[in-house]
């Protein structure tokens, strides 16, 4: 009997490529409670994984505010992306990953709520964007996750059947929005998204160690 197929495996991006979660939420706090306005971790697991517009809404929403998009990344932008551009770095393990899948020739590919030029920069910073075909973002689609409209469209390029690729996601809108488009699904939870319910996921690891194409090739069969 021949090994299950496994055709492609289609990443996020924030959280589980590039830990931007980290960053992009203290300075939101930092932000608003300048504003006297506490953004709580709580808030955090409510807009985890949803639109950069989202999640302004939402916090607008909630605490009565105005904030405009512009003047919030204006602020914002230059530290936080300073920071990260300084401290954030590759995990090693899911380097061994994507080394190990371009070995066995399974198509690798990214399927993001961001936008290309955070993507390709952070691509381009650890070099490996060479890994990953296609890259859906944001500007690609007309409903973001956690409809399956991004990963739909990835698999459509490939040219694969859902059922043999496997999304990695740190959310749960992700999770969601690989399932309605048929793959299965690994879930790679962030610090904000630990309490999340991730029943609807394949599988729930804690991080890439151990992780590699038989692992992924048993939850396609």
């Amino acid at each position: 009997m021949g090994q299950p197929m496994l055709e492609a495996v289609i990443f996020d991006f924030d959280g589980v490529i590039v830990d931007t979660p980290t960053y992009y939420f203290k300075h939101m706090k930092e932000y608003f409670r300048k504003r006297s306005t506490g953004v709580t971790d709580e808030d955090i697991e409510h807009i985890i994984g949803h639109t950069f517009q989202k999640k302004l809404d939402f916090i607008n929403a909630k605490y009565g505010l105005k904030v405009a998009r512009d003047e919030f990344i204006a602020e914002i932008g230059p530290a936080m992306n300073a920071e990260m551009e300084k401290l954030v770095k590759l995990d090693i393990e899911l380097h061994r990953l994507l080394a190990e899948l371009r070995g066995g020739v399974i198509k690798t590919a990214i399927a993001s709520n961001n936008s290309p030029e955070t993507i390709n920069f952070f691509l381009k910073k650890f070099g490996i964007g060479e890994f990953f075909s296609p890259i859906v973002t944001i500007r690609d689609i007309k409903a973001p996750k956690p409809n399956p409209e991004t990963y739909a469209k990835a698999l459509s390029i490939l040219k694969a059947n859902p059922k043999n690729c496997v999304a990695i996601e740190d959310t749960v809108i992700g999770v969601e929005s690989a399932k309605g488009a048929g793959m299965r699904c690994i879930a790679i939870p962030n610090k904000f998204t630990l309490k999340h319910n991730f029943a609807q996921a394949d599988m729930v690891i804690k991080s890439f160690h151990g992780i590699g194409v038989e692992a992924l090739r048993g939850i396609v069969q």
